[in-house]
């Protein structure tokens, strides 16, 4: 059904439409390997191609879709073994760089680490699984932060960004669930061991995090 139309802005619509393309993907109604078109979006929607472009060429930018000069924009896919990959890769990066730079982990910044995760985690609530993966990465990246490399805080960035669609849309298929129950159980502990200075326990504590989050129904 066509969308209704309204007076938003064009950056407005941009996002209106990036949204609901974002959600076809994550729920699998636009299955990896699918070709999109602007013009069955813009005959659909019913609205000018401008929008409809701007939100396909933003999901190219991240890696969501592929554009097929004169075709469409293919639906791309992060396969088991690359998302496995990925993991693995912040295992040794994350883990790493927490355990050579234990001295950088001081008062103040574990009080920045305990307010960011009792301000969103009071209690445990239902979130979206987008905006659930996203605090997680605020809290990981806000960690690795701590190390002072910038260089590899942005390849950091760039890997937990892709596994954030595979890890909703990896919920989606295994729960058929876009809403997800979280209390931070892991980042709440991991902060109770660096307060104590327990540096071993809180290596893999950050190590059961990195891999058991992905995992959809934990």
């Amino acid at each position: 059904m066509a969308a209704t139309r309204k007076k938003y802005s064009s950056n407005t619509l941009k996002d209106v439409y990036y949204d609901i393309i974002l959600q076809r993907i994550i729920r699998d109604e636009y299955k990896s390997g699918d070709i999109i078109t602007e013009k069955s979006l813009v005959d659909e929607f019913a609205v000018s191609k401008s929008p409809i472009r701007e939100a396909l060429i933003s999901l190219c930018n991240e890696k969501l879709l592929k554009s097929i000069p004169r075709f469409g924009y293919e639906v791309t896919a992060i396969s088991d073994k690359t998302v496995s990959e990925m993991l693995d890769y912040r295992v040794v990066l994350e883990c790493g760089y927490l355990d050579r730079n234990w001295n950088a982990i001081t008062e103040d910044r574990i009080a920045q680490l305990e307010k960011l995760v009792y301000k969103d985690y009071s209690k445990p609530e239902q979130r979206e699984a987008l905006e659930h993966w996203e605090k997680n990465c605020t809290f990981h990246l806000m960690l690795f932060s701590f190390s002072d490399s910038a260089f590899s805080y942005q390849q950091l960035a760039a890997v937990m960004r892709a596994l954030g669609i595979a890890y909703v849309r990896s919920y989606w298929k295994t729960l058929h669930l876009t809403r997800v129950q979280s209390g931070a159980n892991y980042h709440k502990q991991l902060i109770n061991y660096l307060t104590e200075g327990n540096r071993q326990a809180a290596v893999e504590c950050l190590q059961k995090d990195i891999v058991e989050f992905f995992t959809p129904g934990n």
